[in-house]
């Protein structure tokens, strides 16, 4: 029986005849029409943005890029080079691209917390549509419109856009740069090509080697599936390669070319390189362990161990169904799979041109590259996964969709179904507290929506068939979707929430899956001890300092300051974030980790002589590192302790904080 995929674009009439006339209520065999498939992208287009962006105003935004954000959008200066803090001293970590959305949506409407995340709202709202575009285009209306509802449905994406990362910023371009590159393998067009390989390279200024990765599946498929000779092939990639680089180093040559002192140091280095930053922490670092430490002083804990980095879980091919991950990504994770080899199956020896095994292998490399760099990577926060959704949900759409209108693939629908539902069930097993009346759902609906299937998967009735098997695929994801909506009230567990956000009935675990919650209930109480000048409170008590600024403090620095450059100084972004964020000019030593080897313990004597700082906080989330370990043995040393009750009413803050002044004789 031949596949109906509904209308896919991948030809244009021969020359000299009339183009053909759509018919948008044309149905397919799914019985669904042009128009209705529109309908429903359009519809979960804005259910997604509605979801993304509701009540995000109460939202704790992301501590360290809200942060840069006030300053990026104080200065032009401090825009260009995306720096920390409002007086340039440290830059971000990362190439600045999505900040620079947030920070010119706050110019215009003010800095508020739904001005920051307003930008990856409607990236996400609007990637939604583009997929539906794409897949329409490859394989028909029906499949797209079922890829735009799954994807509107995955758990870390909506967990993830309510934050401000940069992720769904990044989503969106990759998804506008492979619907150009599905012009360009229509035709063979260059020009489309060349489009392509400058949106990648802006996907570049965006997350850095994250853009990158697609490249060498869009080639491998241009080379396979391109109507054009191999040489023209091959000359075609070349120029695309050669407008990818260019466009993404135009960042990096005007840092790169920019004196040292007429700019941020550069966070992510040990030598205020932006070349290393790039390249040596944002990459080789993460992926290579034994390489790690090339750009950042290794973070030691107080016995001079080094600090063990596991986020994401342990490393390998069931990463992806850990606890951590498993409930954020991996729901249609197994079904994808198993359609994506029937797929190929089905494109048999198709000739080298045909469309329809390209989309195959273009979602299902996306799908295999990231999947694959996200499984064996050392250090990933659980939300990088969103960047599989768009490839899930496409191949779960055309799969489905041809499953369900080709007999010869007929077992596919019943055994995906009984598979997914399983694996729901397993994932919906690990929090049995949360929602544990939908797991029998989900498993009945599965069992029964394959029986339908089998039964009855043509006329009026199929919609039950198609409503029940729904309810087997997407009320699991939609469950743990669902916590997102209520961010912790306790500002110390929304600040990790929304440094590291996850779906799921737990949004309180930290990217080591430890639940931070339990961490402070068996942790050391506030008292007595908390407005005594010394000693000082244990390194670990440090971690907890409250993560909004405290207003008392606030005004203490305001009244003392005499004209300093800085306000204050902290070790590490987390101390330092909600201070920059409530106006003052705040020095994050050591960057956003605290580990970077600036400024060194004379650096910091050289800024307090000349008259530039006062005052420094020991307290917030961040490494040691021997040039941070100095830098605290310094202040220590030759500064005095304001005692707690003088810059703060709040016994925890006492407790778990420690305020300097080094202003000589003080």
């Amino acid at each position: 029986m031949s596949q109906d995929l509904g209308t896919p674009v991948t030809s244009t009439a021969p020359r000299g005849t009339a183009p053909p006339v759509r018919t948008p209520k044309k149905k397919t065999k799914t019985g669904l029409s042009a128009l209705a498939a529109k309908r429903i992208a359009v519809l979960s287009s804005l259910v997604a943005g509605v979801a993304y962006g509701w009540g995000i105003g109460g939202n704790a935004a992301h501590y360290a890029y809200a942060a840069a954000v006030r300053s990026m959008s104080a200065n032009w200066h401090n825009f260009l080079y995306g720096a920390y803090d409002p007086a340039g001293f440290m830059s971000v970590d990362k190439a600045p691209g999505a900040l620079w959305l947030q920070a010119l949506s706050v110019r215009a409407f003010g800095y508020h917390t739904w001005a920051l995340l307003l930008p990856g709202v409607v990236a996400g709202a609007v990637s939604v549509y583009v997929l539906f575009v794409l897949v329409r285009r490859w394989a028909g209306h029906a499949p797209a419109a079922l890829a735009a509802v799954v994807l509107a449905a995955t758990p870390i994406t909506i967990a993830g856009t309510r934050v401000n990362l940069p992720d769904s910023t990044l989503i969106l371009t990759l998804l506008v740069a492979t619907y150009a590159f599905w012009r360009a393998l229509e035709k063979a067009s260059p020009r489309w090509l060349l489009l392509t390989a400058a949106l990648v390279g802006i996907g570049f200024h965006i997350k850095l080697a994250m853009a990158l990765a697609v490249l060498p599946v869009l080639g491998v498929v241009y080379l396979v599936a391109a109507p054009t000779s191999p040489g023209r092939r091959v000359l075609h990639l070349l120029g695309a390669g050669a407008v990818t680089a260019a466009v993404s180093s135009i960042w990096m040559l005007i840092v790169g070319l920019t004196p040292a002192g007429s700019r941020p140091y550069m966070d992510g280095s040990t030598s205020n390189s932006v070349w290393q930053m790039v390249w040596s922490y944002n990459l080789f670092d993460r992926t290579d362990a034994p390489k790690s430490g090339n750009s950042a002083e290794l973070p030691v804990l107080p016995d001079g161990k080094v600090t063990p980095v596991d986020q994401g879980g342990e490393t390998g091919v069931f990463r992806l169904f850990n606890d951590l991950i498993g409930g954020q990504i991996s729901w249609l994770l197994p079904l994808a799979l198993l359609l994506l080899v029937v797929g190929l199956v089905a494109a048999g020896r198709a000739p080298r041109t045909d469309k329809t095994r390209a989309g195959w292998l273009l979602w299902g490399g996306w799908l295999v590259l990231y999947a694959g760099a996200l499984s064996f990577s050392q250090s990933i926060h659980p939300y990088y996964t969103s960047i599989l959704a768009p490839a899930i949900a496409a191949i779960a759409g055309v799969g489905l969709h041809l499953a369900w209108t080709n007999r010869r693939f007929a077992w596919v629908l019943p055994v995906g179904l009984l598979a997914t539902g399983a694996w729901a069930f397993v994932l919906m097993s690990r929090s049995s507290d949360y929602v544990s009346w939908l797991r029998p759902v989900v498993a009945i609906a599965a069992v029964t929506a394959a029986v339908l299937f089998l039964l009855v998967r043509t006329g009026k009735f199929a919609v039950v068939t198609g409503a029940v098997a729904g309810i087997a695929l997407l009320a699991g994801p939609v469950a743990w979707a669902a916590p997102a909506f209520h961010p912790p009230t306790d500002p110390r567990t929304a600040m990790f929430q929304n440094f590291n956000p996850l779906a799921g009935p737990n949004p309180n675990a930290l990217s080591t899956g430890i639940d931070l919650t339990k961490l402070m209930a068996g942790g050391p109480k506030p008292g007595a001890a908390g407005g005594q000048a010394m000693p000082l409170p244990p390194p670990i008590m440090f971690q907890m300092m409250p993560s909004d600024a405290d207003q008392k403090l606030l005004g203490f620095l305001k009244a003392n300051n005499r004209g300093e450059r800085f306000d204050l100084a902290t070790f590490g972004g987390t101390g330092a974030s909600p201070y920059i964020r409530a106006g003052l000019s705040v020095m994050p030593m050591g960057g956003f980790v605290g580990t970077m080897p600036m400024p060194t313990a004379d650096g910091l004597a050289a800024t307090v002589s000349s008259g530039q700082l006062r005052y420094v906080l020991f307290g917030g989330f961040a490494y040691d590192s021997p040039t941070a370990l100095a830098r605290k043995d310094w202040v220590v040393r030759n500064c005095t302790r304001v005692p707690p009750p003088a810059y703060t009413a709040n016994p925890w803050m006492g407790f778990t904080s420690a305020l300097f002044d080094c202003k000589p004789g003080a």
